[in-house]
């Protein structure tokens, strides 16, 4: 996208208010060309976003979280008490994307339907920019508490994942359906699409046997605590097109030119706009929390059986949940410390290898994922000092010590080359297997680089230990009533034999 279309579109004052309508209690990111802009961010004012629109922002990124201090979230030593103390809330973001634009219309459709079905009317749906949508549900549509639930401003991203969860469950017997009555058979989608057949097929019934997730879904994994999402009436750098509001019952009959730059009219939408909330409707949305922590052994028997295919993915055994999507317009941080066994097998290469060639461009290929995963710049000094000696003929020492001192003073991440640049991975003697293997590691997934691996990594190592979790309270639980039964069973031999 070129530079000039967003400083047009974003000097509309317009645009400029209807942006900083959705900034207040948010975390907010901001894309320039070719890297990300410092986190947390925030926008107070008109001020602030001119300021952005000054240096070449391309797109405007919000938090589903609601914080009290969204800059409070800079601090590296918040407790996760203090964290969910700082947040008022969430709003349910639902992500649709998939191989092909239609099948996201088709399950939003679908979603919204079912969502209607239960209820709820506080539901309200835009345009991703690109190639989905993003149904949500206002925090305000759920009640402060919820009797033995808890507290719902704390429950994310578990509550929202559940629910998530519990949606894609519910409906996908309507989607597969669907779909498949669009294309005829899954011999065609696989063929259309370039995927292979047994990847389509799964044992399910109630989805007509058609493993519909990997052509389209709801994105669960990015669920998850300061992912951001693409705002309201901002640009899509990949497609040049708007994020802009659509009516519910419109989605099937969007097309994509209405989202065109000069069409945009904030006002248009006021109506349909996203995330508002319609106090009439009360507390329409408590239903999908209720039902998403019911008790339903069959659904509970489904997200084990994911569960098991996540650890057995990890362990190199099988391939798993497939992640569809195109990441390149949204923004992700990394939160935990990285292990370096989970590293990328593309910067293990890097690091452990002698390189005849490209050795400046690996040192920034190495700084840029290492201080976008957080490493502390002592540890990064230890890292390369190592990586340097291993090297034929290392590079200066005066030159590295530049290196670290422009990236310690900046501001601003910047992210990892692209896997597609093949200056900074084929030109430097990165082997092409080893540069797919990172690609390709999440089936059917578009990994862009080295940071966006390690974070779906992250992601998927997150769920793995909550559903640990679950399975261990889930045996506790057994065990505690099994003894009672036991300890019933002896106390009424006990009676009988008295009496």
């Amino acid at each position: 996208m070129e530079e000039n279309l967003a400083q047009n579109f974003y000097s509309r004052n317009d645009i400029q208010k209807a942006i900083l309508k959705f900034a207040k209690n948010r975390e907010i990111g901001t894309r320039f060309d070719g890297y990300f802009g410092k986190r947390p961010e925030v926008m107070d004012n008109l001020y602030d976003i001119k300021k952005l629109i000054e240096k070449g922002v391309l797109s405007f990124h919000m938090s589903e979280e609601i914080w009290e201090n969204p800059l409070l979230l800079g601090n590296q030593n918040q407790t996760e008490e203090e964290k969910i103390k700082n947040r008022n809330g969430w709003d349910l973001i639902l992500d649709l994307d998939g191989v092909d634009f239609l099948y996201a219309q088709i399950a939003g459709k679908i979603i919204i339907e079912f969502l209607e079905e239960l209820g709820i009317k506080n539901i309200s749906t835009k345009f991703s920019g690109n190639k989905g949508f993003h149904i949500a549900i206002p925090f305000e549509a759920f009640s402060k508490n919820i009797i033995g639930i808890g507290e719902t401003r704390t429950l994310f991203p578990q509550a929202a994942r559940k629910i998530a969860s519990y949606i894609m469950f519910e409906v996908k017997g309507k989607i597969s359906k669907q779909i498949l009555e669009n294309e005829k058979s899954i011999e065609n989608i696989a063929k259309k699409y370039n995927i292979p057949l047994e990847d389509l097929i799964n044992d399910d019934p109630k989805s007509l046997n058609f493993n519909f997730e990997k052509v389209i879904e709801i994105d669960t994994i990015l669920i998850a605590s300061r992912h951001l999402f693409r705002m309201p009436y901002s640009l899509n750098e990949k497609s040049g097109l708007v994020s802009i509001p659509v009516e519910n019952n419109k989605i099937t009959s969007f097309k994509k030119f209405e989202a065109n730059p000069d069409m945009v009219k904030p006002e248009k939408y006021e109506k349909y706009e996203f995330l508002k909330y319609n106090p009439k409707f009360g507390k329409d949305a408590d239903i999908l929390l209720v039902k998403s922590y019911e008790d339903n052994e069959e659904r509970k028997q489904e997200l084990e059986k994911r569960a098991r295919k996540l650890k057995q993915e990890r362990q190199g055994m099988k391939k798993g949940l497939i992640f569809e999507g195109d990441y390149s317009g949204d923004l992700f941080e990394i939160t935990e410390e990285v292990d370096p066994k989970d590293f990328p097998q593309t910067i293990q290469f890097v690091l452990n290898n002698e390189l005849p060639d490209g050795k400046k461009r690996a040192l920034f290929l190495i700084l840029t994922y290492l201080y976008s995963i957080k490493y502390k710049p002592e540890h990064i000094d230890e890292i390369i000092e190592n990586w340097n000696k291993k090297q034929p003929t290392p590079l200066k020492t005066n030159y590295l010590h530049a290196q670290l001192f422009w990236f310690n003073s900046r501001n601003s991440i910047i992210s990892p080359p692209n896997f597609t640049n093949d200056n900074y991975y084929k030109g430097i003697g990165i082997p092409e297997d080893i540069i797919q293997a990172d690609r390709n590691k999440f089936k059917n997934t578009n990994i862009k680089n080295p940071l966006h691996y390690t974070y779906i990594m992250q992601q998927r190592n997150q769920i793995q230990k909550e559903a640990e979790e679950n399975q261990k309270k889930d045996k506790k639980k057994y065990n505690k009533n099994n003894n009672n039964k036991v300890e019933n069973n002896n106390n009424k031999t006990k009676n009988e034999n008295n009496n």
